[in-house]
């Protein structure tokens, strides 16, 4: 689970990153592109990562007793 969660920090970190740099820094087309397809692969893994960080933690959590729901 560590390296799950990692793995998320480095792909929302990449997303963020190269997102940015595609926007604001004025780079030639082709290297905004390539910018551009790195951030959406941040976005992707980040995303993946989250809902697999959920799926293993959300069963163990209980917001409030069984007596109570």
């Amino acid at each position: 689970m560590k390296l799950l969660a990692i793995s998320n920090v480095v792909a929302w970190g990449a997303f963020w990153t190269f997102g940015l740099i595609a926007l604001f820094v004025e780079l030639a087309r082709g290297e905004v592109l390539i910018a551009a397809l790195l951030a959406g692969l941040g976005f992707l893994v980040g995303v993946a990562c989250h809902l697999g960080l959920c799926n293993r933690i959300a069963p163990t959590q209980r917001i409030a007793p069984k007596a109570e729901v």
